[in-house]
Parts: C-alpha cells; structure tokens; sequence
C-alpha cells in the first residue's frame, strides 16, 4: 500500500511539475515577457520555434484596437477577433504582416485550423470533467447553459451572464439550461439566429408581433401566428423559460438601439458607421458609400469601387469619380397603333410590366407582405381621360383624375391631379432591395413617401404639356417596437422636399396650337399653311367664291334679261287668242 501510494504521490508529482515547469496554471504569463516560459517557449512546446518578440505579436497584435490581428486578440467590444483577420489571410500576407518563415506559418495556420474546425479539443478531465471540448460544442454549450471551463454564464448568452437567473428567479423561472443540441439548432439549425434568414424570421416577428405569413412546417406561405414566447419555444423546440430569455437576448444585447448593443456596437467600432447620417442632398439624393455595403461586396469596407448607394439614378453615382449607377432603364411605350394599351401609355420597364421593387420576386422573397404593383396605364406623356394613371419616379403608381379644364399658352386643357398618401406608402423596399423578408420588416428602414401632382394634357390629343409636383421623403420617428401600424403624419418629420415643374414654351405652344387646335378646326385648319392640303384647300375656297360670284353674277344678268323682256312685251299691241287660233 505505502509502495502503491509513493508512486501516485510521484506520478501525480512528475505530471504536474512537468505542468508547472511549462507554464501552467500561469493566467498572466503575458504580462511578463521576461519569464522564463514566455511565447517562445510555449510554441516549442508545440514544436514551432518563434522569436518570442515575434509570437508576442503573432498572439496579441491589436489587441483591445478596432483592428485586431493577433492569434488572441479582440477589439474592446469583444465583436471582432485576430484569429479570425489571420485565418482571412492568405500565406504570402500573413508572413508579411508577422515576419514569419513558410514552415512557421504552415505550423501555426494548421494549429489555429484545428482548432476553428474542431480537430483539436481540450481534455475536460484537465477541468474536473470528462470527455473533450472542441471550439464549436464551446460555443453551443455555454449560449444555452454554464461555461464548463471556465464557471459562470458568457455575458451574451440566454443567460446574460448570469442576470437571467436573478431575474428568472424573481419570476419563478430558474437559469436556462439547454443541451448542446438544443442550443446548436438554435444558433444554426434551419431557424438559426446566427443564420441570414432565422434572424431576419426573428426581427420580423419581435417588430412585426407576428410570424411572417409562412407554414414552417413546409416554409412557404402560410397563415400569421402571434409572436411570443410559446410561440418561440414551438418552432425552436425549448421550453417558455429559455424561449423568453432568447427574446430578451436578442432585442436587448445583441440587436438593441444602444452602441453597447453587440451588432450596433460591431458595425460603429468595425465600420465607423452611425445611427443616422448626415450629408449634402446631392450626395443623398445621387449617391453616397457605405462601408458596410463595400465590406459584404468586397472584404474591404474602404473599398471606392463597391459598396456605393443613391435614392436617385444618375448616370454615375454622384462623388465615386466614375462608379455607374446601374445599366440604366429602358422604357417601352404604346404608340396607339396596336390593341390593347392607349398612345402614350408606359408598358414595360426593363422588359417587365412591374414596378422593379414591387414585382413578383419581391413578392416570393417577403411571403407576400410586399404586393406586385403594375405600371400598366401608366402615362408617357399622354392622357386618354379614361382609368390613367401615373408612374411616380418608380416609388408609386397612382390613378389619375381629370376634374376640370383651363388653359395654358391659350390653349385649352384638362386639369388633372394624382397623389400619393405618405402615411401608406413605405419605400423601404425600394431603399432595402434585399428581396428577403428584412424588406417587408418594419422599422428596418423607415421612410415613407408623400406625393402630390398636377398634370394639364390638351383637350384633344391627350398630350400633357404642363404639370408640377411636390415629393417629400419622411422619416418615421417612433420607437422601432412602435412600428407594428402605419404612421399617423404626426410620427413622420419631413427630411427633404423635391418640388418640380414644368410647361410648354411659348414657340412650342404656338407651334402646337397651330398643329392641333387649328388643324382640328373643321373651317379654319387650312390657315396656318402647315402642310400642302392647305394651299388646295384655299385655291378650292377661291374656287367657291368665285363660283359664288360667277353664279351671283349670272343671276343678276339673268334678272335684269328678263326685265328687259318685260318692257319689250309691254310696248308692242295685245294679241287675242282665240279657242281656233289656239287650236
């Protein structure tokens, strides 16, 4: 017995001496370069053998900066990793940015992988435990439980760092505690809040207080549920208790409206983007760049060749030195000569008869909370007096309704009007364009568009020669969780107003009363000598009026031959006719 427990006591010994003689246990050995078992050492232990002033910063490099580099370093906020900027990289980079050789690189990067792709896991008997720990079953068992490491709850976890649990109690509820599985399906099942499309499911539904119209049973469109707790713990398979504090989890800490929020917090730190901004008209209006658009593009958020953003199309996007506003749009509009649309009427852009935000893809993308609106009937410069309509610089497509007449450069015209209700019509849409449900979400991108139009056409063409109109863009101001209804105009303020107008010339107008009032005139449409008929149609005038005459005038002889024979008949002596002499 005393043999047995000697050579426990030495091998217990030899274990943790050689533990201790390495490093071990030391959770600040970085704060002392100068000890003995400092980086360098410690990637010997590995068999990577490194200058220690070069594995300091291969570790640490940026840490605590919104750049961190380093194998261990993150930003402040704890929302952007080295590990993650090193494994990005490419080897010839790499070896640059952290003077290493070919042979040091290929080491570490396959360390690092390893442990990002669940190769490599710690032992937990070194922790009291049993079995291993890989990076991701980590990650799966501390969001929806304790750090079995480490004690306690992560701060971004169902268990807020362990605040759940206080709060929870107080409630009657006690701390979450999720299987790994449980909280793998959560992050990254079908539903996954960290996947594009469980997240977007989720917004929608805390903003919305509604599922999106979807069966998840089959993931097509289906009938609306209330968005609660029950609700939650059904479609991700947990109970209330957990399914309450994933609600609490993501509109407080992760998706919050504060910089201390992880994903407002992540795009200020790693962008330098903010809530609102500020910035000339033209620039709204034509085109601005947003860091974060450049970043999904290209990798690279400073990026000037991507990332590029307008209300407006212009043939570049104003401030890019050159970057093209989209392909431009082509229009195809009815001459009148074909049935089936009026002269003038728009018929399709860019070959489609739908409003490119408002078509038949946007419409499968949202579950058909954003309609398809149809720009047949829209006007190209006509008016047929009869179910027009007009196309409002591609935010609307509103009826037109001609209620009364007028004239402009003497010519008569009815006086037509159109609007658009800013209080129901969200562009955000139009803005979004992301054809998925985070367009139809509300409170994603709150502006709305308020329209109102004057349009004067000629009696009888239809042509339109005189309009103006007055658009404001509007921003809804209410809380985002308020956003569930549509805004009264008191919620929305006013961020820029684009008035415009415009009317026929005074040549054009005389041009045009001459070509189309005078010419439509059944007497008088051959006075402006416009066109070869006209010239017949006078010599046929004269040709009438001297006939006139010439008929005047031989009626006149006519009369005065037979008063002539009258006299002649009055002078000579009466003759007596007799029934004989008739005979």
């Amino acid at each position: 017995m005393n043999t047995t427990i000697a050579r426990d006591h030495a091998a217990c010994y030899g274990v943790g001496g050689t533990f201790l003689t390495n490093g071990g246990g030391d959770a600040t050995w970085y704060a002392t370069p100068a000890t003995s078992v400092n980086a360098s050492a410690r990637f010997a232990n590995m068999g990577i053998t490194i200058d220690n002033m070069v594995a300091m910063n291969l570790l640490f490099a940026g840490q605590g900066t919104d750049t961190p580099t380093g194998l261990l370093a993150s930003n402040v906020d704890q929302t952007a990793f080295g590990l993650a900027t090193f494994m990005q990289m490419d080897a010839v980079s790499a070896m640059t940015a952290f003077g290493l050789d070919a042979t040091q690189y290929g080491a570490i990067a396959m360390w690092a992988g390893a442990w990002l792709t669940d190769v490599s896991s710690l032992p937990m008997v070194l922790k009291g435990g049993a079995g291993d720990m890989t990076a991701s079953l980590f990650v799966n068992t501390t969001f929806g439980a304790a750090d079995p490491i480490n004690g306690g709850f992560l701060t971004n976890s169902l268990n807020l760092g362990g605040a759940w649990g206080v709060v929870g109690a107080s409630l009657g509820a006690p701390a979450v505690d999720l299987t790994a599985a449980q909280s793998g399906n959560l992050l990254y099942g079908p539903l996954g809040l960290t996947t594009s499309a469980g997240a977007t499911i989720f917004l929608y539904g805390e903003l919305s207080g509604k599922t999106p119209p979807i069966d998840f049973t089959t993931m097509q469109p289906g009938a609306q549920m209330e968005w609660n707790a029950s609700t939650i713990a059904a479609l991700y398979g947990i109970d209330v208790n957990a399914a309450s504090a994933v609600r609490a989890l993501m509109m407080g800490p992760i998706y919050g409206e504060t910089p201390a929020s992880f994903v407002p917090g992540f795009l200020m730190s790693t962008f330098g983007t903010t809530q609102y901004l500020t910035q000339p008209v033209s620039a709204w209006l034509f085109g601005w760049h947003d860091p974060v658009s450049a970043f999904l593009a290209s990798g690279n958020p400073m990026d000037m060749t991507v990332g590029w953003a307008s209300l407006d199309t212009n043939e570049t996007y104003y401030g890019s030195d050159g970057v093209l506003n989209g392909d431009g749009t082509s229009y195809t509009v009815c001459t009148g000569e074909v049935a089936g649309c009026d002269k003038g009427e728009s018929v399709l852009e860019d070959g489609s008869n739908e409003l490119a935000w408002k078509n038949s893809r946007m419409q499968a993308a949202t579950f058909g909370l954003i309609g398809v609106e149809y720009l047949d009937g829209a006007t190209g410069g006509f008016l047929t007096g009869t179910d027009d309509k007009v196309d409002v610089s591609g935010y609307a497509v509103v009826p037109v309704t001609c209620d009364a007449t007028g004239t402009v450069e003497g010519i008569p015209v009815d006086i037509c009007t159109a609007s658009v209700e800013a209080t129901s019509r969200s562009i955000q849409a139009k803005n979004l364009k992301t054809f998925t449900l985070l367009d139809a979400t509300p409170s994603a991108l709150p502006i709305f568009l308020g329209s109102d139009i004057t349009l004067k056409s000629e009696k009888l063409s239809g042509l339109i020669i005189a309009g103006e109109s007055t658009t404001t863009f509007y921003l809804d101001t209410r809380q985002n969780t308020n956003m569930t209804t549509a805004p009264e105009m008191s919620d929305l303020t006013k961020v820029f107003t684009i008035k415009s107008s415009s009317m026929i010339g005074t040549a054009d107008a005389d041009t045009m009363e001459s070509s189309i009032v005078t010419n439509q005139d059944s007497f008088a449409y051959w006075t402006n000598f416009d066109h070869p008929v006209d010239f017949i149609t006078v010599l046929f005038y004269i040709g009438a009026l001297l006939c006139v005459a010439n008929g005047v005038k031989l009626m006149l002889a006519e009369e005065e031959s037979e008063e002539s024979n009258d006299t002649e008949k009055h002078d000579e002596a009466p003759v007596e006719i007799t029934e004989e002499a008739s005979e």
